[in-house]
């Protein structure tokens, strides 16, 4: 996949252990403005970091670790960060597992993967409505630099992403686009799901009905906005309804993040 954004290579960030790891910032806002680089991060799993990728992870100053994944998930792999670096998880078992559970029917197919991910989406941010609470309160706190993540680092974590480049300022055609870039990571995240959830939920044979699972379909990201402006009529509102943010807290989140 190619990119029509400018700076996109320079936003990665390279570690063995750990895929689709990338700097939010850079992206310009509909008022003139710009997102500051070098102080929001998202991932996928970060279970599987190297002595290097730590080395890496504390020159870029990382604080906080907010980890969107599940008891289960974090139980079973566990991430490893420097010891200077608070990590940040809520206690839930909302999971993506039950789609894999779904999908290891003989009915599965991959139009019946991609129908049950825009039914996800269109609940996702409602079912994360807390961790993305605290996501927005510890940016606004100025609690910085600060990486999010999940498994993949697509769905939570791409979620999160478009609902705070959103709120920001960000148009939804690039924020559409960031959320895209996920697909580059599609085999690297595949293996994390396999990693997570046994892989005798995905026979090789059969790959490519689960691939929609694993996919950065645009379309999940627009079910998702479509569903909170129906419920709270903008994502302000959202933010507001949902989350129960009041204004100081949104206009810091602004004011850290916008250069």
């Amino acid at each position: 996949m190619t990119s029509t954004m400018p700076g996109t290579e320079a936003r990665f960030v390279r570690l063995a252990g750990a895929h689709n790891v990338r700097d939010i910032g850079g992206y310009a806002t509909r008022d003139g403005r710009k997102v500051a680089t070098g102080l929001v991060y998202r991932a996928g799993s970060l279970a599987r970091l190297t002595d290097e990728d730590l080395r890496v992870v504390t020159e870029l100053g990382i604080r906080v670790v907010c980890d969107f994944r599940t008891n289960g998930e974090r139980a079973h792999r566990p991430s490893r960060l420097p010891a200077e670096v608070e990590l940040w998880a809520r206690d839930h078992d909302i999971a993506p597992g039950n789609l894999l559970q779904a999908m290891s029917g003989a009915e599965a197919s991959a139009e019946k993967s991609r129908e049950m991910m825009l039914d996800l989406y269109r609940e996702m941010a409602f079912q994360h409505a807390e961790s993305f609470a605290e996501l927005f309160r510890r940016i606004a706190d100025g609690l910085l630099p600060l990486l999010f993540h999940c498994t993949a680092g697509k769905d939570r974590t791409g979620t999160a992403t478009a609902l705070l480049l959103d709120w920001i300022g960000v148009t939804r055609a690039e924020i559409a686009e960031d959320y895209a870039l996920t697909d580059l990571f599609l085999e690297q995240g595949l293996m994390a799901v396999m990693r997570d959830y046994g892989t005798d939920l995905l026979p090789p044979d059969e790959i490519e009905k689960w691939k929609p699972l694993m996919r950065a379909d645009t379309a999940y990201i627009e079910t998702m906005f479509a569903a909170v402006e129906a419920a709270h009529g903008s994502v302000g509102g959202y933010l507001r309804e949902a989350l129960k943010l009041d204004e100081q807290t949104l206009a810091r989140v602004r004011e850290r993040l916008l250069a």
